[in-house]
């Protein structure tokens, strides 16, 4: 079911009587601020009422819209006895241009609702402007105030008879002259005041009416969602002795158009990721020449590590060649040291024994 409009609208005179109330309990100070210039601040208050006016109006609008449509998802069926719809005129005129009334094309459902949006978007155009046209008369009358007050003001100056030495007849004058200058401020704060007031106040009852359609559109868009479906061949279309081609060449070609799109985007999936694992190679690969170049490196150093060892074994063979050699010499030289020691101690008892014998002799 459809949500009734006067939800909306009993929201908006409930915000009307509170705004009425408040300016009721401040009649006096408003009363006083509408006479800083009553033509202006007029014009202002009946721009105000002619925005509720027409707000108003636009809710009222979508009730018999609202009727009309519930009679359809009642009976499904149209009723041209009814009063033809303004706002829904294009679901009208699609739901009466169908062979059965139970169908509606996917695409001519998408040209529906923007009808639909469109109308509704145009009967809020002159609410905001109202809005706007409210702010610029508030600020209007702030400056032709300001601008009346520095006139005056200028006047007031120029007319001060400063080299009179009555001092009293001075303030007397400077008094008068001010009345000038604080009319206009009361013109500039006055406007400011119910205009901003007045577009504060058409500000909330576009936005119930903005709810309102939202409303109203979101509720079309869903039962009427779940009514179209797409003219495709089948037993139905055959039994009517309409073709495929007949029934949705547009919608033919825009199924086309999405099976397109939906391969382009599944190739641009699998781009992506032939490029991830491309990537994850490279980076693979990159690992691996690394890997090479570090196992490179230890060959070389391992090779270096051999020479070196392979040299200090040649070192060491030398080293020992010649420590061999030299132990060799030094035991040759001992064994002559010794040979020749043990030749002198020989010679030496030899000739103690012949001593000895000849002195026994003698």
């Amino acid at each position: 079911m459809m949500t009734d409009p006067r939800r909306y609208l009993v929201r908006m005179l409930i915000f009307l009587l509170v705004v009425a109330a408040i300016a009721a309990l401040l009649h006096a100070p408003l009363t006083r601020a509408f006479m800083g210039n009553p033509a202006l601040n007029g014009v202002i208050l009946g721009a105000l009422f002619l925005g509720i006016a027409f707000t108003v109006r636009q809710i009222l609008r979508l009730m018999p819209e609202r009727r009309w449509l519930t009679a359809i998802q009642k009976t499904g069926k149209l009723d041209n006895r009814q009063i033809k719809p303004v706002l829904l005129a294009t679901v009208y005129a699609m739901l009466a241009d169908q062979r059965q009334e139970s169908q509606l094309s996917a695409l001519s459902l998408r040209s529906v609702l923007d009808g639909v949006a469109a109308r509704l978007d145009e009967g809020r155009e002159i609410s905001r402007y109202m809005i706007g046209l409210l702010v610029f008369l508030g600020l209007l009358g702030t400056f032709w105030g300001l601008l009346q007050t520095i006139g005056a003001v200028g006047l007031v100056v120029g007319s001060l008879d400063t080299a009179g030495t009555d001092f009293t007849a001075m303030m007397a004058q400077l008094k008068g002259g001010l009345d000038a200058p604080l009319s206009g401020m009361a013109t500039a704060f006055s406007s400011s005041l119910f205009g901003l007031a007045g577009s504060l106040i058409l500000g909330f009852l576009d936005l119930q009416l903005g709810q309102a359609m939202g409303r109203f559109f979101n509720e079309l868009e869903d039962w009427l969602s779940a009514f179209a479906r797409f003219n495709d061949s089948g037993p139905a279309g055959a039994e009517r002795g309409v073709t495929p081609l007949a029934q949705g060449m547009s919608e033919d070609a825009a199924r086309a158009l999405i099976h397109l799109g939906n391969s382009i985007a599944a190739g641009e999936d699998n781009r992506q990721r032939v490029l991830d694992q491309l990537t994850n190679i490279n980076m693979t690969l990159a690992a691996l020449n690394e890997a090479m170049t570090d196992d490179r490196r230890l060959r070389e150093q391992l090779a270096q590590l051999n020479a070196g060892i392979a040299q200090l074994a040649a070192d060491l063979k030398d080293e020992r060649s010649s420590a061999a050699s030299t132990v060799s010499a030094e035991l040759r030289t001992l064994a002559s040291a010794i040979n020749k020691m043990a030749g002198t101690g020989t010679a030496s008892r030899t000739a103690r024994t012949a001593t000895a014998r000849s002195t026994k002799g003698s």
